[in-house]
C-alpha cells in the first residue's frame, strides 16, 4: 500500500511538472489533457485519479512553477555577495536562459494575462506569485538602503516583465541580448 502511495504521489509530481512546463511554453488552452499526459508518458484515462479537472491541474501547476521560480532567485540570491544581491536577481531574471526557455522561467511572464482571465488559476494565484517577487526585490532593496522601496519594487518587477517579454519578441539573438542587457542596465541605474 505505501509504495502504490509513493508512487502515486511520484506520479502526480510528474504530472504536475510536465503541465507546468507546457502551460508556461505553449499557454493555458494550448494544450489538451491528452497531449499533456502523453508528454508525461501516461495515458489520458489516469488523469482523473490525480485531479478533479484540468483547471485543478492549472492552479497547482502555476503554483508549482511560480514556487520554483522564487527558489531558484533566492538560491541565487544566497550565493551572491551582499552587494551583488539586487544586481544578480535582475540579470537572473533578465537572462538569455530565462528569455530562451519560457518552459522553464516565470509563469508571471508566460501566463500572467491569460492566468488572471481563466477560472482554473485566477488573479490570486497571479497576485500569490506577483508578492513572492515583490518580496524578494524589497528585501534587496532595503538591504542596499533604497528609499521608497514599495515603490521601486513595484518599477523594478514591472521593468523586469516587460523586459523578458519584449526580448522573447526580438526577431534575432543580438536584438534580445541587447534588450536583456540594456532592461537590466537601466533597473540598477534607477534604483
Amino acid at each position: 500500500m505505501r509504495t502504490s502511495r509513493e508512487q502515486a504521489a511520484q506520479t502526480r509530481e510528474r504530472i504536475v511538472e510536465t503541465a507546468a512546463r507546457l502551460y508556461r511554453e505553449r499557454g493555458i488552452n494550448g494544450i489538451g489533457v491528452a497531449d499533456l499526459m502523453n508528454e508525461a508518458g501516461l495515458t489520458h484515462g489516469g488523469f482523473y485519479k490525480h485531479f478533479e479537472s484540468k483547471e485543478a491541474l492549472i492552479a497547482e501547476a502555476c503554483t508549482a512553477a511560480l514556487e520554483v521560480t522564487k527558489a531558484e532567485l533566492q538560491r541565487k540570491i544566497a550565493a551572491a555577495p551582499d552587494e551583488e544581491a539586487l544586481s544578480t536577481l535582475v540579470h537572473s531574471y533578465l537572462s538569455k536562459a530565462h528569455s530562451d526557455n519560457p518552459g522553464l522561467g516565470c509563469v508571471i511572464a508566460a501566463l500572467g494575462p491569460e492566468a488572471i482571465r481563466h477560472e482554473g488559476i485566477g488573479r490570486e494565484t497571479i497576485q500569490h506569485g506577483v508578492n513572492n517577487l515583490l518580496g524578494l526585490i524589497s528585501t534587496q532593496l532595503q538591504r542596499e538602503g533604497v528609499d521608497d522601496v514599495e515603490a521601486k519594487s513595484h518599477a523594478v518587477l514591472a521593468s523586469m516583465i516587460g523586459g523578458l517579454l519584449l526580448s522573447r519578441m526580438m526577431d534575432s539573438p543580438a536584438k534580445t541580448k541587447a534588450v536583456l542587457r540594456d532592461t537590466g542596465n537601466f533597473i540598477l541605474k534607477a534604483v
